[in-house]
């Protein structure tokens, strides 16, 4: 799990901010841009009170990775269960609406009480009112908001899947578009915390041990940070530049994991899909293998 953020607008005793980063939706949109945000270390809350479009199908038979394919709910409950591994928080709340706040970030009005988040990611199937309070900022929130990369032109405004206008209403489509559009609020993150050359390089993934590191390595880095990362004429302070010099060095060297580990996670991974799966389902799998010469 990436964890970069130390301190964030949520935990700072200071700030009227109660998460990060709040999601409208809980369908594959909303769950896979929870899972990235979540991911690189921010505050994320899901509110998922609605009923997800998904759930119109009967069956999802074109999603990567289900050969025979698998049953919407199953598919979301898997979703809920990774995005709450990775650290966000599932609400069984709707969102209503979502204003500006006086302070900072946003006002998140939902069917129980609001919250303040710093960040919003719209990705349920509403109509176009939950934005009505931002109609003035959005060129054209109806039907579909404009977006690029989930990227609305409100700063700290997401919307992925169904409201944008990127979408071709698919779930594959919509899990890749909320995945882009967590990618893109992590590093718009990182491009406050520091400048956006730095931001533009976030990933988030782990490597085999030994892709980073070694004899030279540093000054391998340095000299790259110097030379592409730093704007040609800048006013940064020395304290923010080597700031952002030591997470980006930190970030590339907690991506490495080791054989063991690798195998740890690829079993432990296994074992969370079998709490999925029906046990009858299991027990016949199992009664196979025993059969087998």
């Amino acid at each position: 799990m990436t964890t970069l953020p130390e301190e964030t607008p949520a935990n700072d005793s200071s700030s009227p901010v109660d998460h990060d980063v709040a999601v409208a939706g809980g369908g594959a949109a909303g769950l896979a841009a929870a899972v990235f945000t979540a991911r690189y270390g921010l505050d994320t809350v899901v509110f998922d009170g609605g009923k997800a479009a998904i759930t119109q199908c009967a069956h999802i038979e074109n999603y990567l990775g289900f050969p025979g394919g698998i049953a919407p709910d199953r598919f979301l409950e898997l979703g809920r269960a990774h995005a709450t591994h990775e650290g966000a928080t599932m609400v069984d709340e709707r969102v209503t609406a979502v204003d500006r706040h006086d302070a900072s970030g946003f006002v998140v009005e939902t069917t129980d009480q609001p919250v303040v988040a710093d960040r919003v990611v719209i990705a349920a199937a509403y109509d176009a009112e939950v934005l009505d309070r931002l109609a003035e900022e959005l060129p054209s929130p109806d039907p579909f908001a404009p977006t690029e990369g989930g990227r609305t032109n409100v700063d700290g405004l997401y919307v992925a899947g169904w409201m944008s206008d990127e979408t071709v209403h698919q779930v594959g489509v919509n899990a890749g578009h909320g995945a882009r559009a967590g990618l893109a609020l992590a590093r718009d993150d990182m491009s406050e915390r520091y400048w956006p050359a730095v931001g533009d390089r976030y990933v988030d993934w782990v490597v085999h041990d030994g892709r980073y590191g070694g004899d030279g390595w540093d000054e391998h880095v340095d000299e790259w940070f110097d030379d592409e990362m730093l704007p040609e004429e800048h006013d940064l302070d020395k304290t923010t530049v080597d700031a952002a010099r030591t997470d980006l060095k930190t970030e590339f060297l907690g991506r490495c994991i080791d054989t063991e580990e690798r195998r740890r996670r690829d079993r432990d991974g296994q074992r969370q899909l079998l709490t999925h799966l029906d046990d009858d389902l299991i027990r016949e799998h199992a009664e196979t293998l025993d059969q087998r010469p």
